[in-house]
């Protein structure tokens, strides 16, 4: 099986500096002030390690084992895990934002709702999400657009969405941006939101995600 990281086809995706539409949004994201991010995919690191120098703590998560040995060789300042973005080792409301620049676009649909649902767990209420998804998935049209963010975020508040060309390090790919805002009460979030009953602690997520920790489960496709 290829391994991307190994062999040198995250150059199709990957970025080595901090993103355009990163840049742009840092003000609106932080709500203020920096506070704690995760990076859903983070790939080798360059978004959260980025958001780390600016005072943010932050952890990124992906499920290659290559590019998080990288990504902590390049980003000593930033927490990383091999995890599921649908079973993430935090607590619930432990995080101020979370970024994903190519991930979602992977999940078949049926993983779209577990998806969100961890997103609402592991966000406190108010916090946003920066979503980039691709228009194409291995150079295939894939059939997403504006109306899937509305139909897998339905109670969320959808603050920014326009068409944009996310570019990577050797190309641009039509991609939708959004700006996501968890609802601010659990009811509120209704079926896009379910708490986790199991915990364990890991020993491979540094402090501030040291706490107890809902348990992984099934791996969803990991993307950058």
């Amino acid at each position: 099986m290829d391994e991307p990281y190994l062999t040198g086809t995250c150059r199709w995706w990957h970025l080595s500096q901090p993103s355009p539409e990163l840049l742009a949004a840092e003000a609106v994201l932080a709500a203020g002030k920096p506070g704690v991010a995760v990076d859903l995919g983070c790939g080798l690191g360059t978004e959260i390690g980025y958001l780390v120098r600016r005072g943010w703590r932050g952890l990124g998560v992906d499920l290659s084992v290559a590019a998080l040995a990288q990504a902590r060789t390049r980003h000593q300042g930033a927490a990383f895990a091999c995890a599921d973005v649908t079973s993430l080792p935090l607590p619930a409301s432990s995080a101020d934002l979370l970024l994903d620049r190519g991930c979602f676009h992977y999940l078949a649909p049926a993983q779209r709702a577990g998806y969100a649902r961890e997103a609402g767990r592991v966000l406190r209420p108010g916090g946003r999400l920066l979503l980039r998804m691709c228009l194409n998935s291995a150079g295939v049209r894939n059939g997403l657009d504006e109306q899937t963010i509305r139909v897998t975020f339905p109670a969320w508040h959808l603050a920014a969405v326009d068409r944009m060309d996310l570019v990577s390090d050797t190309r641009a790919m039509p991609a939708i941006r959004a700006i996501l805002v968890r609802p601010e009460t659990v009811a509120a979030m209704k079926d896009t939101i379910e708490l986790m009953p199991g915990r364990l602690r890991r020993r491979d997520v540094p402090a501030p995600f040291s706490d107890e920790t809902p348990v992984p489960g099934h791996l969803a496709r990991r993307s950058r």
